[in-house]
């Protein structure tokens, strides 16, 4: 479950058509319908305007005292679902093999809302602060100035910064790659509060590049690399210099999963896994190129609201993505697999309906390597190296979000099976900071974990 209180309606941006569309394993035909440019939602369900056509982007609904009505209601519903797992220790795992104790210490100066942090090569640290931009601290985390030249006009509402990822040859090349939203053009200035505007335009996550100057202090040569189609997600450098990313679907109370299937949609980018090179061009080894109906960026299908993305030691890429009320994944990504959603789940709808009648497999569709019910609202997540602790080798540590069973930092052990990869066992930390919400995770480069909150970082180090 997202920490989200509202969801979104779609509209599309052509001439009004109504089309029919049968997304396999969804049983019956959905309606599509086609708006004009600037049709209004106001006083329309989610059920009204259903699936929009593959290159449209969302626009949610006003926000009317009754969508707040009933987001406040499903806001405080209890999420006791236990749909019965595919496989032995696919969620509720046990505790690690070994648990060792840990100091956590607060790391340099207050931060304000951050996405993602990430290291330079020389130990200092890029912080991407959603309202703010990107800001840079110094190797003891002291704040140096924000960087300016980011396609991104804070004074207008709807303008975000998302993840931040620094070339891994960025000594050579001072090249950060970005993700960051803002509303469609035809929102137009909508300002900075609700009642500017009477519909509510959410973001589209877009894909940046561009060069850190000589003084550190500006983005130059920026470049716009892909359009997602979606709300927002994570982004990851491969070894071979190439990215992945995340491109979240609408998701949130008010969302009825079976009304918004781009996920499974091959012409559309959003629910996806996406590869692209460096400089926005498709990579030769994507699964769908030459494939009519099917985008090339997509390396694969069924992908809810993702926000987590790591290597292991082995070079496999893994994900975690935010299900609807519950039903959070852990997913090993693998070339032109499809994951699923919103054919099958985990979770349900914040309405507490089944997604699908309660279906959480099908054939040919991947299962996830865990779940979580209820939710952690999974975010950013490493693989540790064990720099300075053994014990923590090869184990993933999470981001957590959720303001009921999440707010921690996850530890998974992993194991390898004839069956496949499985969860081992599970640790929360950080838990004794009182409920504080994680963004990001990452390895320093001394070893120690930097935990990103809300508002501070926490630097993690494993006791001896």
């Amino acid at each position: 479950m997202r920490d989200r209180r509202w969801g979104y309606l779609l509209f599309g941006t052509g001439a009004c058509i109504v089309l029919a569309l049968a997304v396999h394993g969804l049983g019956a035909q959905t309606k599509v319908q086609k708006l004009p440019v600037g049709a209004g939602a106001i006083g329309k369900g989610p059920d009204a305007i259903v699936l929009p056509g593959y290159e449209d982007v969302p626009r949610p609904p006003a926000f009317t005292e009754a969508v707040r009505k009933v987001a406040r209601e499903q806001e405080q519903a209890i999420d006791n679902y236990t749909p019965q797992p595919a496989f032995a220790g696919q969620t509720r795992a046990p505790k690690p093999s070994k648990v060792i104790p840990y100091s956590v210490e607060v790391f340099g100066d207050p931060i304000a809302n951050p996405w993602s942090i990430a290291f330079l090569p020389d130990g200092r640290l890029l912080v991407s602060e959603m309202n703010k931009g990107l800001r840079l601290l110094d190797k003891n985390g002291k704040s140096l100035w924000y960087i300016s030249g980011l396609p991104l006009d804070f004074s207008k509402r709807g303008q975000q910064m998302l993840d931040i990822v620094p070339d891994k040859d960025f000594a050579r090349t001072r090249t950060l790659f970005f993700l960051y939203r803002v509303p469609p053009k035809e929102a137009g200035d909508v300002g900075k509060s609700e009642e500017d505007f009477p519909i509510h335009y959410p973001q589209i996550e877009m894909v940046g590049r561009g060069q850190l100057s000589a003084d550190d202090k500006n983005l130059t040569d920026v470049k716009v690399l892909l359009n997602t189609h979606g709300i927002e997600g994570r982004m990851i450098q491969a070894p071979d210099g190439s990215l992945f990313i995340d491109s979240g679907p609408l998701a949130g109370r008010g969302i009825m999963s079976r009304n918004w299937t781009q996920s499974q949609l091959p012409g559309s980018l959003m629910g996806k896994v996406l590869h692209i090179n460096a400089d926005g061009s498709i990579p030769a080894d994507n699964p769908f190129i030459g494939k009519d109906d099917t985008r090339p960026e997509i390396w694969a299908f069924g992908v809810r609201d993702a926000q987590s993305m790591a290597f292991d030691s082995q070079g496999r890429l893994w994900s975690a993505e935010n299900g609807p009320m519950g039903g959070d994944e852990l997913n090993l990504i693998e070339k032109g697999k499809n994951y699923g959603f919103p054919i099958i789940s985990y979770g349900r709808e914040y309405s507490g309906d089944l997604i699908n009648g309660g279906l959480t497999a099908k054939q040919g569709l991947e299962q996830p390597v865990y779940f979580w019910t209820p939710s952690i609202a999974p975010s950013g997540m490493i693989f540790y190296s064990g720099k300075l602790a053994s014990e923590w080798a090869g184990n993933l540590f999470m981001a957590a979000m959720s303001p009921r069973f999440g707010r921690k930092v996850m530890r998974l052990e992993l194991k390898s099976t004839p069956e496949g990869m499985r969860v081992a066992g599970e640790e929360f930390l950080l838990a004794e900071l009182g409920g504080v919400r994680f963004r990001d995770v990452k390895e320093g480069p001394d070893g120690a974990l930097y935990v990103a909150s809300q508002e501070l970082i926490h630097r993690v180090v494993p006791k001896r």
